[in-house]
This record gives structure tokens, C-alpha cells and sequence, in this order.
């Protein structure tokens, strides 16, 4: 080949090397990818570095440019373009001094240009607190000296080869200590980058995770608290359902973050934030999310503050966006990563410092090493050195003693690099047994993260996720045999649980939940499952072939409440309902399925305790009639549609009207006469009752001293109290202000009170009563001997009267063991000075009765049905 074509080759080689040098630098910065805080690694200044490195000063600036221009006009990373050119520029002018030293020329332009400059423009175009300037600083000074390294080594030992013609003539072989330098900070580099990239990652994971866990927490609790059945939730309908809402988001949603209800025109109608009502907000048009996995994003958003663009975390937030079922409008929360910087700075930091530490550790064992390794060889090298021209010089060699000895020293340095070895052999087998430690515990975090997500933390029984699964399980499986074997949803609703844990406490009322699912738990089996979805709520999943199955394993569930519960050695004697549903024909899916059961559950628990019912269509307007008397107790109340009737108490000796019982009663715009049964228990467990109980016990005091000051009959007014004023309620100062704003006298009011008062908190009870008392009012025990009454206590207590419950009244006088219970009864109360009121009496013959067993009052049907106010005068006259 001749000179002129081997030339012209060169040429072409030189030419498709610089040309393949620049587009990798510029498809490495199109292409870089995601580092630690939403920032970018590249490898583009590799390829710029080996440039100059190749094709001297010129070369390097021209790549340098061309790629800063590329991510200038098409990646906008105007930062680029400056800091790249001003880094090849001292680091080619710093290669004249250092020949060869990539990686020293860049890490002197770092340590005294780059670092204080990149610091200095960042912290211009970013106030204090909004970014980590340090943290972006450290990751770009250390995405160029991992690429100034690498391109060091790259320039060294790939083997571009001389006849390419690529290299320089002078190209200078490297030494030994070089070589162990290059390893010893590659291995560091590179392992540090993977660590610092997989915690990163598992740091992320855990955040995204913990959001997730606040986000179920936050959604189930406020959908809980507003009044969903099942997963039928939808958008507030009116002014009330909407300040119910907000008032849950209110009293459940953190500060921490942003809970907003968006409607169907992506207006905010509630939120924890009051600046965000009213706000348009349509997240997915606002800007970019990612996917992070179970209905969780996160934003992606870049930003251009001034010409120095810089894309990290500071902005960015999770979103979690549930819809509504009918599409009336969703819910949307926004965590912001901003909250979790100090859990993942705190990592991004200690693997910085790790870096430095490995890093001059590197540095100092490759010393070391190439001090007591090669030390005799360059003794050797330089005295061997020009060996013809010193032998014909006649000059002294200073070769070491003998060849064996230097033999002997090469074999003892071999044996200590054998040593070092070793000891990093042991290093790492210790490390590989940290990390199967580490992995040891990894596995257990997922098992209990598993164990968090689909069991129920309190119970121990699979929850809603879990049974979401199984559900769809058992339909692939009934579909399979085609339909033969059939799936079936019982639901299940332990009867007066919110009794029990407003009375006795929420950590009895756990320990009472814990103790029935061990009882449903006992009733698993292959066909059929148990899981809690939440509350005093459990369902029953279960595989059938003929419909008796179904009634035997609800009787199963309700027989295993037969025997009482005992706790703190209190027996406990509960019921439960249940509702049964059917796949398909009630339901063609599993919301449906939930939600039928759930509404064939409440017609069992209206019938009665204990009850199990099939759900049919015509429920429906059942449960819809609830759910209208529960939304408009708060209404009722603003407008007045309660109103009070009186039935009188006669005294047995006189037969003269000696007390009045002041009943409420509710007049429903739509709905007409709502009795009492019906809607009471709906405000105990809405809350509601609180309000009730104060006007009911305003307007009767009012009522009684209207009466007696138009001269009328003066008797006491008898008002029934909730248990929850004893324990959630200020009653003393209640009873206080009332009776000064009617002006009534305390002698002439009865509160009655029922048994499950004295359940709880039993000092703080006979505390509030002894004060009631000492301001002259009556206390009244309500339906005597039907609840958890403990005589121990009861005798404790300054109770002025117990009425007998109708259930003792009627049959009286047929039935010898109701007469010789109602016998006693009369007889412990007047033991213990107390009146007795029989309640229920619609007979003469009950009358008779109760007075030959010298009962105080008597109160019925008998004398008088509740009247009111207006007839109620002409008793009184």
C-alpha cells in the first residue's frame, strides 16, 4: 500500500473517529438517564473529554460546542453549553502541564472553577430552601469526574491502536501504580453509582409506598366518616351533604398534604386547604405525570427559571385521584416530595461521604501496593538502565545483591499482594453475608408490607384487597364449571357494637372485634372465607351448589355468638345480622354483590337481632328511606320539623297526675310521622343526638314553666338524656344554662337515664349525677332491668326513681314469674329509696296489679296517650 493511501486512510479513520466521539457525546446527552433527585446522568463530557484528549484543544472544543449546542436548542440544557465549553477549555489547557492526566486536569477544574461556579448560578436563579444546591453541585461534579475517569481509562486501554492512526506517535505505555489507580477508583465509582442508583430507587419505592398507606387511610376513613355503603359513593347533592363533607375532610385530612373534592366541572368544592375551594384544577391538563403504581403519579414537570434550566424534585408532588362511581366528580390528593427531602437527602449525603472515604482509601491502598510491589523492580529498571553503555563506560552497576534475593523479595511481594487479597476475599465474604442479611430482611419487610396490605392489622383476617381477590378468584372458578358451583356474599354486622364502644371504650370494643373474628375464623373452610372490611363489618365468602347451604352456614355465623363474650369478666351477650347476596343473579359485579348484601343485612337488622335475609330488589327503597331520614336529621333541626308530646305519670294512692315524660316526635316534609325508634338511633350513630337531647331538654323545660306560670299544675318534666352527654357532652353545664335560660326550677325536671350509662367510666358517671342531684334534679333509671344495670353500682348511686320496662308490665297478671320479678324489683328499689314508675300499663287489671304491689307511679295507654301541648293544658287544668 502506498504512503499517499495509507495516508488518506489515516485521514478517513481520524474523520469517522471525531464524527462517532461527537454523536455519542450528543446521543449520551439526549439519552442521559435518571439519577438521584429527578436530576440526569450523563456521559457526554466522556466522549468530549476522550476528543480532546485525541485530537487536542481544538478538537475537544469543537465537540464540546456542537454538544452544548444540541442541548441548547433541543434538550434545553443551556448550562451545557457553558460550563462543558469552559471544562474542556481548562482541562486541554491543563493537559500541557499534566500529560496524559485526564482525570487530575478535571478534578483541579472542578475543585477550583466548576464546583464554585455551578454553586454560584444556581444559587442566583433558585432562592434558599427551594432546591439543594449542594446536593445538584455534588452529583455534577461527580458525573464529570466518573466521566473524566473513565475517559482516562478508555484512552488507555481500549485499544485504539497506533495504526489506526488515531493515536499520538509519542503515546506513552502505562506504569503499574496507574494501573491500579484506574481499578481502584473504577470499581469504587462504579460500585458507588449502582449502590447510590438501587437505594435511590428503594428509597423512592418505600416514600411511594408510605404515600400510598396514607392515601388508603385518608380515603377509606373520610368515605367512612361521610357515609358510603360499600364503594357507592357519590358527590355531595346538596348544601348539607356538602358541609358534611367538608367537615370529615376537615377533621381526617393533614395539614401535609392537599385533600380536594373536584366536581364534574373540575371545580374544587372541598378541601383541608379553604384557599383551594373554588379553584379550577384539572391535574392531568396542569402538567405530566408518571405512573407509580396502585392509582398513584407523580408529576413531571420541567421548568426554564432565567437560561439556566434545571430539572429536579422541589415542584413535583404524588397525586392520587379516585373517582366517583357514577361520575359525579372525584377525589384527589397531593403529597408533596418537598415533605420526604430529609429521609432521601439524608441517603443522597452518607453515600457522598461513603464515595470520599473508598475513594481515598482507593488511592492510599494503590500507594501502598505499588510501593512494596514494585519497588525492586524500578531498583531493577534503573540500574538495568542504558546496561551496553555502562558496561562500556565501566560504571557501577547498583544491581540488587544477588538474583536470588530479589527472586526471594518478588515471591514475598506476591505473597503480601496474596495477603491483601485474602483480606479482601474475607471483606467481601463478610459484605456478601451483610447483604444476605440485608436480603434476609428485605424478605421480611415484604412479607410484612404483604401482610399490611391484605390483613387486617387489628383481626389478623384478610381485608378489603385481599377479598377483592378472592372474589374475582372464586367467579373464574364458578365460571369454569360452568355455573354449577355458585358464589355467595354474607354479610355480616355485629348488632349494638357502637353501644358497646361508646359505653365500655374503643380499646374493649377492639378486644371484642379481635374475639368475633376468632369465632367467624373458626367457621372457615375450603368453600368458604371470612374477611373484614372494616369496623364491626365482616364477610363471608362462600362456594355453593343448592340455596339450603347458604341458610345453614348463616345459621352457623349467628350460632357462634350463642355463648357470651366475657370481657374484663363482664359477659357480653351480642347478636349479629346478616345479608345474604348471590353471583350473578343479584349482581353482575362485585360492587353490586357488597352493596346488595349490605342492604339485605340492614332489613335483617330492622327485623331483629339475630336475623339473616336474602336480599331482594324491593329493599332498595327501604335503605334509600334510611339513608333520607339520616341526611335530614341536621335539616330537622335548622327547621324546626321536631316537636314535643306529653304523656302524664299518676300517682298510684291518689290517682292525680304527678309527673309529665316529654317525648319528641318528628314531623318529615316528605315522609310524614317518623316514630321515635325509627330515626333515635340513626342521630346516636350520626352524632346528632347531642343537638337533639339540648332541645328536646330546652323546649320541655320552656314548655313546663309556661305552664305553671299561667297558674296551671306544677309537676316535673321527665326528659330522656343519651348516654354519649356522660362521656362526650359537657351535661352539667348543658342542664345549667338551659334551666337559667327558661328560668325553670331544678326540682321540677327528671332526666332519665338508661342502664349502659353506668358502663363506662362508672366514677366520672356518679360524679355528674351526685351534681345533678345537689341542684335538686331527679334522676331516673329508663327501662329498668333490660340492660347491664350491676346492683354493686346501682346502690352507689343517689337515683331518685327506676321505671319498670313495658316488656315486665305486660302479661303481669297471668304470669307468676313476671309478678314475682316485678315484685322484687319494687322491692330493691324501695330497700334502696327509690321510687318505681311502671310504664306500659293499658289495663285496669295491670293497674290493680301494680298497686297491690305498692308501685309509685304508673304511666299508659290506660290513663292517657302522648298529647300535645295544647290538650296537654287541660290534664294540667
Amino acid at each position: 500500500m502506498s504512503p499517499t493511501t495509507l495516508t488518506n486512510r489515516n485521514h478517513w479513520l481520524i474523520i469517522t473517529t471525531f464524527t462517532a466521539c461527537t454523536l455519542l457525546a450528543v446521543v449520551c446527552e439526549w439519552k442521559a438517564f435518571p439519577f438521584v433527585y429527578g436530576m440526569s446522568f450523563s456521559l457526554s463530557s466522556l466522549f468530549v473529554l476522550l476528543s480532546l484528549r485525541l485530537y487536542g484543544l481544538w478538537g475537544g472544543l469543537l465537540t464540546a460546542v456542537i454538544t452544548g449546542l444540541a442541548g441548547y436548542l433541543f434538550m434545553h440544557h443551556p448550562l451545557l453549553l457553558v460550563i462543558g465549553v469552559m471544562e474542556t477549555l481548562v482541562v486541554g489547557l491543563l493537559l500541557r502541564r499534566y500529560s496524559g492526566k485526564i482525570l487530575r486536569s478535571d478534578a483541579i477544574f472542578w475543585a477550583v472553577i466548576g464546583i464554585p461556579y455551578s454553586y454560584y448560578i444556581y444559587s442566583q436563579q433558585y432562592p434558599e430552601g427551594v432546591v439543594d444546591i449542594k446536593l445538584i453541585v455534588c452529583i455534577l461534579a461527580l458525573n464529570a469526574i466518573f466521566n473524566a475517569l473513565f475517559a482516562e481509562i478508555v484512552y488507555h486501554y481500549v485499544l485504539l491502536g497506533r495504526s489506526s492512526g488515531v493515536a499520538r506517535t509519542n503515546r506513552q505505555p502505562s506504569s503499574i501504580s496507574q494501573l491500579l489507580l484506574h481499578f481502584a477508583l473504577g470499581i469504587v465509582m462504579v460500585s458507588f453509582l449502582l449502590n447510590m442508583l438501587i437505594n435511590s430507587a428503594g428509597s423512592f419505592k418505600e416514600v411511594s409506598l408510605y404515600v400510598q398507606s396514607m392515601v388508603t387511610i385518608s380515603t377509606t376513613t373520610v368515605k367512612k366518616e361521610w357515609g358510603a355503603v360499600g364503594d357507592s359513593l357519590t358527590a355531595p347533592k346538596n348544601d348539607v351533604q356538602l358541609r358534611r363533607l367538608q367537615f370529615v375532610i376537615d377533621r381526617y385530612a393533614s395539614d401535609t398534604y392537599t385533600f380536594c373534592f373536584v366536581g364534574r366541572d373540575h371545580k374544587v368544592v372541598a378541601s383541608n386547604h379553604r384557599g383551594w375551594i373554588g379553584r379550577s384544577f384539572d391535574p392531568w391538563q396542569e402538567r405530566d405525570y408518571d405512573y407509580a403504581g396502585n392509582s398513584l403519579y407523580i408529576s413531571n414537570s420541567r421548568e426554564a427559571e432565567g437560561r439556566t434550566e434545571l430539572y429536579t424534585w422541589h415542584k413535583e408532588h404524588f397525586l392520587y385521584v379516585e373517582e366517583m362511581k357514577d361520575g359525579s366528580g372525584y377525589f384527589a390528593l397531593m403529597f408533596p416530595i418537598q415533605a420526604y427531602y430529609p429521609y432521601l437527602f439524608g441517603k443522597y449525603y452518607t453515600h457522598f461521604l461513603y464515595l470520599i472515604g473508598f475513594a481515598a482509601a482507593a488511592i492510599l491502598v494503590s500507594m501502598m501496593i505499588n510501593r512494596s510491589f514494585t519497588k525492586g523492580l524500578q531498583r531493577l529498571a534503573s540500574s538495568t538502565r542504558n546496561l551496553p553503555l555502562k558496561l562500556k563506560q565501566n560504571n557501577a552497576l547498583a544491581i540488587p545483591d544477588s538474583h536470588i534475593v530479589e527472586f526471594h523479595s518478588l515471591i514475598m511481594n506476591f505473597k503480601h499482594m496474596a495477603g491483601s487479597l485474602l483480606h479482601l476475599f474475607h471483606e467481601s465474604q463478610r459484605n456478601n453475608e451483610r447483604l444476605q442479611a440485608q436480603a434476609q430482611l428485605l424478605q421480611r419487610s415484604e412479607e410484612q408490607l404483604h401482610q399490611l396490605a391484605y390483613y387486617d392489622m387489628l383481626t389478623g383476617l384478610p381485608n378489603r384487597l385481599q377479598f377483592n381477590r378472592h372474589f374475582q378468584e372464586l367467579i373464574a372458578m364458578s365460571e369454569a364449571a360452568g355455573k354449577s358451583i355458585k358464589v355467595a356474599v354474607l354479610f355480616t354486622d355485629i348488632n349494638r357494637f357502637k353501644q358497646v364502644n361508646d359505653t365500655l371504650g374503643h380499646a374493649l370494643g377492639d378486644q371484642l372485634l379481635r374475639m368475633a373474628a376468632g369465632r367467624f375464623q373458626a367457621l372457615n373452610s375450603k368453600s368458604r372465607s371470612v374477611f373484614r372490611l372494616g369496623g364491626d363489618e365482616f364477610v363471608f365468602l362462600l362456594l355453593y351448589r343448592q340455596e339450603e347451604e347458604l341458610a345453614g352456614c348463616a345459621e352457623a355465623i349467628r350460632d357462634s355468638f350463642s355463648v357470651p363474650f366475657v370481657i374484663e369478666g363482664m359477659p357480653l351477650y351480642m347478636t349479629v345480622s346478616i345479608g345474604i347476596s348471590m353471583y350473578p343473579q343479584d349482581g353482575e359485579d362485585m360492587n353490586a354483590i357488597i352493596r346488595n348484601a349490605d342492604i339485605a343485612m340492614y332489613n335483617a337488622k330492622e327485623e331483629g337481632d339475630g336475623y339473616f335475609r336474602y336480599y331482594k330488589p324491593n329493599l332498595l327503597p327501604l335503605i334509600a328511606e334510611k339513608m333520607q331520614l339520616e341526611n335530614g336529621l341536621y335539616k330537622a333541626l335548622q327547621e324546626n320539623q321536631f316537636y314535643l308530646q306529653y304523656q302524664p305519670k299518676m300517682s298510684s294512692v291518689t290517682g292525680e297526675l304527678c309527673g309529665i315524660e316529654a317525648l319528641i316526635r318528628w314531623n318529615h316534609p316528605e315522609l310524614g310521622f317518623i316514630p321515635p325508634d325509627k330515626f333515635i338511633p340513626l342521630a346516636e350513630e350520626s352524632g346528632f343526638i347531642m343537638e337533639i337531647d339540648r332541645w328536646v331538654f330546652r323546649e320541655a323545660c320552656r314548655q313546663n314553666k309556661a305552664w305553671q306560670d299561667a297558674g296551671l299544675k306544677r309537676a316535673s318534666v321527665s326528659v330522656n338524656i343519651s348516654a354519649r352527654h356522660f362521656y362526650q357532652g359537657n351535661l352539667k353545664e348543658m342542664i345549667t344554662e338551659e334551666l337559667q335560660a327558661t328560668g325553670l326550677e331544678p326540682q321540677y325536671v327528671s332526666l332519665e337515664i338508661t342502664e349502659g350509662v353506668f358502663m363506662r367510666n362508672i366514677e366520672k358517671v356518679i360524679e355528674t349525677i351526685q351534681h345533678l342531684r345537689g341542684l335538686g334534679i331527679q334522676i331516673s333509671i329508663d327501662d329498668f332491668g333490660t340492660g347491664y344495670s350491676s346492683l354493686s353500682q346501682l346502690q352507689r348511686l343517689p337515683i331518685s326513681d327506676v321505671k319498670l320496662d313495658r316488656s315486665f308490665i305486660r302479661g303481669i297478671t297471668i304470669e307468676d314469674k313476671r309478678s314475682s320479678i316485678v315484685r322484687a324489683i319494687i322491692e330493691l328499689a324501695h330497700s334502696m329509696n327509690m321510687r318505681v314508675v311502671a310504664e306500659g300499663v293499658e289495663t285496669p287489671d295491670e293497674a290493680d296489679f301494680c298497686r297491690n304491689l305498692n308501685c309509685d307511679e304508673l304511666q299508659g295507654y290506660l290513663f292517657s296517650r302522648p298529647l300535645p301541648a295544647s290538650d296537654f293544658e287541660k290534664l294540667l287544668a
